[in-house]
């Protein structure tokens, strides 16, 4: 899907910079998983990590048995 705001030029947001907080945004609620905002922005799992936190968006706020799953599913 793809979706077109106009935005007035005095928000301070460049196309990219909005695009990352709809995907932070969208992430937080649980609509978005990791693997879609990473495509969508095409970054690495690390960098998608890094720019949830410049968003003040928390990479696990997941239930319990999501950060175990995480946890056993780990790259060493």
């Amino acid at each position: 899907m793809q979706v077109t705001i106009d935005l007035p030029d005095d928000v301070g947001l460049d196309e990219h910079e909005a695009k990352e907080r709809v995907v932070a945004l969208l992430y937080e609620a649980g609509t978005l998983s990791e693997k879609q905002g990473c495509e969508v922005l095409g970054l690495s799992r690390r960098a998608f990590q890094r720019m949830l936190s410049e968003h003040d968006v928390a990479y696990m706020n997941s239930d319990p048995e999501d950060i175990q799953y995480e946890l056993r599913h780990r790259r060493e």
